[in-house]
């Protein structure tokens, strides 16, 4: 039976011929809107009428079009008003669904169907927006199971609101949002309290030596206390939003795994459904965040074949307790198992990276106290720098095992790589002059869209190294 979207596509295919259209208009009719004479010429308002019922006729035209028909073993999608496209996918074929609802779409009663292949990338290879019956009825009829599985039972996992809660710590949602909380706290203050208007002073002065003569002790003491008080409520009020943000987002996060299939529910105004076939996982990614690594907190992530990009991310587990780590992804996937790294980069890796900063700070020192004595304070930094830098050539591990390449990065938020060697697409040793003098590589692994190649890059390693994973990574 061919079926046909909501009809509340129209709206969506409507907004978005506006949308793309509203600065060629605006160009169109800048002379007539520079005038401000409040009353335009008859053809302005004639124009903008037949555009809408263009617009307006064409979304509706292009709806109707686009249908889609499904049988046990083929999806059938056709749409196109002057250029009729038709495509057919195999059931068999697609890998992922995903079923999203907003507060809009719960209210009608509809879901918004995205079907993945392996060959997917920026775009899903099938966007359906049906009732919530028939994406029910898409979910049970797409077979992706294609061979049974050794686990015959279902496994489940449920994030708390406590893990959910430490997440908003270290989310981006917090550092991101710091400084717009500084900015409007700024903003509402001098509002309420308004300051009389003063002198302009340049830049410049700055780099005069008679500005810094007129501060003294107490004055940089009181500054930096109101400093410190200021900063100390953004992050509070920003802390505030992002557990709300994380608990809006995150709320109800249930994964089940049954047979090879992973399902991962989760959403409160905007629920949302995934699952994804276990044999198009490549690989997982720990993700140990800064100020949740304190507490003991970790998010899992992974990396699927057909998905390209950071808003592609697949995030398996987003907070979870450190400790239980390794018996929960033992239950999830125990293709992967998971052992700590213990091989060393070389010796000389921190100072590639580590001389050219600290060298930066020296020549930055060094003409700040032409102009004031009080660069000399920036000083500790350098040992901060060279000790951070060490810290990371210190934990930063490796490690080859059967099916398994490990990687973990150390840092301020620390990353663990479990990736699966027949998932690796290629290999490749970089050295540039600079690591020559070291004599240290750069190792990448290139795998079917990543979602941050920085996470399979690693500078250090030594001649004898990547012999031994080039011997690993041909099964020698």
């Amino acid at each position: 039976m061919i079926k046909r979207h909501h009809p509340i596509t129209v709206i969506y295919k409507l907004y978005s011929q506006i949308r793309y259209s509203i600065i060629p208009l605006a160009a169109f009719l800048y002379n007539e809107i520079r005038a401000g004479t409040g009353q335009q010429p008859d053809w302005v308002y004639l124009a903008a009428t037949v555009y809408g019922v263009v617009t307006g006729c064409w979304s509706i035209f292009s709806w109707f079009r686009e249908t889609y028909q499904f049988d046990s073993k083929v999806l059938h999608i056709t749409k196109g008003v002057f250029t009729v496209t038709q495509r057919t996918i195999p059931l068999t074929k697609i890998n992922n669904i995903i079923i999203e609802q907003s507060w809009l779409y719960r209210l009608l009663g509809i879901a918004n169907v995205e079907l993945q292949t392996s060959d997917s990338n920026a775009d899903a290879d099938a966007r359906l927006v049906t009732s919530q019956k028939m994406a029910e009825l898409l979910k049970k009829s797409i077979r992706l199971i294609e061979n049974q599985s050794v686990i015959p039972l279902t496994i489940e996992h449920h994030v708390t609101r406590k893990e959910i809660m430490m997440l908003s710590m270290s989310s981006n949602t917090f550092w991101l949002g710091l400084p717009v909380t500084i900015a409007v706290i700024q903003h509402l203050w001098s509002w309420l309290f308004p300051a009389p208007e003063e002198e302009q002073v340049s830049f410049m002065e700055l780099f005069k030596k008679e500005t810094w003569s007129r501060i003294t002790l107490d004055d940089s003491i009181e500054v930096a206390l109101y400093l410190v008080a200021f900063l100390g409520i953004c992050v509070i009020v920003t802390w505030l939003f992002s557990i709300g943000m994380a608990q809006f987002r995150y709320k109800g996060w249930h994964l089940t795994r049954a047979g090879d299939v992973i399902s991962i529910h989760h959403g409160w105004m905007e629920r949302k459904s995934v699952q994804i076939q276990v044999e198009r996982i490549q690989s997982i990614r720990i993700k140990e965040l800064m100020i949740g690594r304190l507490y003991g907190y970790a998010s899992v992530c992974m990396d699927c074949v057909g998905y390209l990009g950071e808003r592609r991310v697949k995030l398996l587990v987003p907070s979870i307790r450190s400790s239980e780590l390794v018996e929960v992804l033992g239950r999830l996937l125990p293709e992967f198992q998971l052992q700590t790294p213990e091989r060393a980069l070389h010796r000389n890796a921190k100072f590639t990276t580590a001389i050219p900063v600290i060298s930066l700070l020296v020549s930055g020192i060094s003409v700040g106290c032409y102009f004031t004595l009080l660069y000399l304070t920036i000083v500790p930094l350098l040992y901060t720098v060279y000790k951070y830098m060490t810290y990371v050539y210190v934990n930063t591990k490796w490690e080859i095992a059967v099916n398994l390449f490990m990687l973990r990065k150390a840092g301020f938020n620390q990353t663990t790589v479990y990736l699966l060697r027949e998932s690796i697409e290629s290999i490749s040793f970089r050295q540039s002059w600079w690591q020559r003098l070291f004599r240290v590589y750069q190792l990448e692994m290139d795998i079917d869209s990543p979602a941050n190649v920085r996470e399979y890059r690693i500078a250090g390693m030594t001649k004898q190294y990547c012999d031994e994973i080039l011997r690993w990574y041909k099964n020698k």
